[in-house]
């Protein structure tokens, strides 16, 4: 356990920081020293690794043999590793951590100090900015159309957020398992955001802690993966529709997500602006692939709604008068 030492360090919540990791060593080498150096006296360090073979074990297990390891046979992307990490956590409060982010020495003692100040509120996330300064997300959001993107905008106040980014993400341990952890079906993408919908959907809050920073590089794990992510991202914003959303948004959304694709495959129109810089879209391929997918596991997605829909408090009207759900992305 790593940490200053205080005289109260006993009243403290325990945090367990969990951190996924696949081949990526050149990033643990920036990110443990940084968490090495919190001011937070009381936490734990789990790293979760995803059968690397680039020797990330070797540094974490020389350098830091405090950090608890546990080592899977193969990769299985980010849901499901977190939820093993999760498992293994002794801690009241569970930190999401992705390897390729650097942290500031305030940022686990300013996520603490809101959960203790404001016990209704079940998830938090650390502004993340990029290297250069500039804000990467302070919350993340969905629109009319149900796609969901991260917020750029500034602010210093603590904020209502649909979703936290599972790059920096702390939640009450009882309230991640209530939810169910994070859905293994998404293997990688948009499973913070399913979580962080389902938390709203059962009447649970999810806000933005700007006092607590991370810088976070973004997408290195992910870019080694890339055309599998292409794949399961079409899949997972599929489930993330049918299965949290009324049924009307839902079938909305999903109509006009496959006619802004055609539009912009076949004719190279954007008829919808992109808060965010626009990715290539994936083939049509990959399209059918990830509706393939919904059709061959139809049980799987009609479970998961009708669980979601048993416990549902807030409708998705409701999210769009809380400002959750926002208007076209400008």
């Amino acid at each position: 356990m790593w940490g200053l030492v205080d005289s109260k360090v006993e009243e403290l919540p325990l945090v367990s920081i969990i951190i996924v990791n696949y081949n990526g060593k050149t990033h643990l080498e920036k990110c443990l020293p940084s968490v090495s150096k919190s001011s937070y006296a009381k936490y734990e360090v789990i790293l979760v690794d995803n059968n690397s073979i680039d020797s990330s074990l070797e540094f974490v297990q020389k350098n830091y043999p405090s950090v608890s390891v546990i080592k899977l046979d193969n990769n299985y992307g980010f849901a499901e590793p977190n939820n093993i990490g999760a498992k293994s956590a002794k801690g009241e409060l569970l930190l999401f951590l992705n390897n390729d982010t650097i942290t500031t020495p305030d940022f686990i003692a300013e996520l603490v100090n809101a959960a203790k100040e404001n016990p209704k509120i079940a998830i938090f996330q650390s502004l993340l900015l990029k290297p250069d300064g500039t804000i990467d997300s302070s919350g993340d959001f969905i629109d009319t159309y149900g796609r969901a993107y991260s917020s750029r905008e500034k602010t210093n106040e603590i904020r209502n957020i649909m979703s936290a980014r599972g790059a920096s993400m702390m939640i009450r341990k009882e309230v991640f398992w209530d939810l169910g952890g994070f859905d293994k079906n998404y293997f990688a993408t948009f499973e913070d955001v399913d979580l962080g919908l389902r938390a709203w959907i059962w009447g649970y809050k999810v806000v933005l802690i700007p006092k607590s920073v991370v810088y976070h590089l973004g997408g290195q794990t992910i870019q080694k993966l890339d055309s599998l992510i292409v794949f399961h991202g079409v899949k997972n914003t599929l489930i993330l529709r049918l299965t949290n959303f009324d049924i009307a948004f839902a079938m909305k959304s999903i109509i006009v997500l496959f006619s802004v694709s055609i539009m912009r495959k076949l004719f190279g129109i954007s008829v919808i602006k992109d808060a965010e810089k626009s990715r290539p879209l994936p083939s049509f391929g990959t399209i059918i692939h990830g509706m393939v997918w919904i059709l061959k596991n139809l049980q799987y997605v009609l479970n998961k709604r009708r669980i979601i829909k048993s416990r549902r408090v807030v409708s998705t009207k409701d999210l769009v008068k809380l400002g959750l759900i926002t208007k076209l992305i400008k």
